[in-house]
Order: C-alpha cells, then structure tokens, then sequence
C-alpha cells in the first residue's frame, strides 16, 4: 500500500514536470508522449501487477517478473542509439563550425 502512494506521487510529480516542460519548449511531443507512455506504464503496473502475468503469458515469457525488465532494456538501447544519433550530429555541426572560423580568420 505504501509503494503504491509513493510511486503515484512520483508518477504525478513527473507528469506534471513533463507538461510544463512541453508548455514551455523544452521537449518536444514526441518525448513528451514516449515518457508519458512510460510513467503511466509504469503506473499500470504498480497498481494491476495481474496486468503484467496476462501480458508475459501472452507474449511467451515465462515469468511475469522479466517483462519490465525487458521492456525496459530495450527502451534504454533505443535512448541510447537516439542519444548516440544526436551526439554523431552535434560533432559534425561543430566541426563545420571549426572550418568555417577557422576560413573566416585567414581571411
């Protein structure tokens, strides 16, 4: 009873914290509606755990313990790879950056 007052108040709190960040900018939709996928997921789970057993059943997995767990590894590789992208991205625009000061200045 008490994990579940716990994990609703932080799900609510980041919930919250993900609207008002979309209101102001500082992500987009799409990130906004994967993390808010997230949290509610997560929420389903804290409060319907026989949700999770139906789910692992369903999609082959034996016990219903390693769903999130693998649910949540995959999220991490695709976060990774997306950071990955945009780091790759970010070098090339400095670069680009470089060259163009460093012509800017022979001149």
């Amino acid at each position: 009873m008490i994990i579940e007052i716990i994990v609703s108040v932080l799900i609510l709190a980041v919930l919250i914290k993900l609207v008002a960040d979309l209101k102001k900018g500082k992500i987009t939709s799409s990130k906004f509606y994967l993390w808010a996928l997230v949290w509610v997921a997560l929420a389903v789970i804290v409060f319907f755990p026989g949700m999770i057993i139906f789910l692992a059943k369903g999609i082959g997995i034996e016990r219903a313990q390693d769903l999130p767990i693998y649910v949540s590894i995959i999220l991490l590789f695709y976060l990774l790879f997306k950071i990955g992208i945009k780091i790759e991205r970010v070098e090339q625009e400095i670069t680009n950056l470089v060259k163009r000061l460093a012509l800017k200045g022979k001149k």
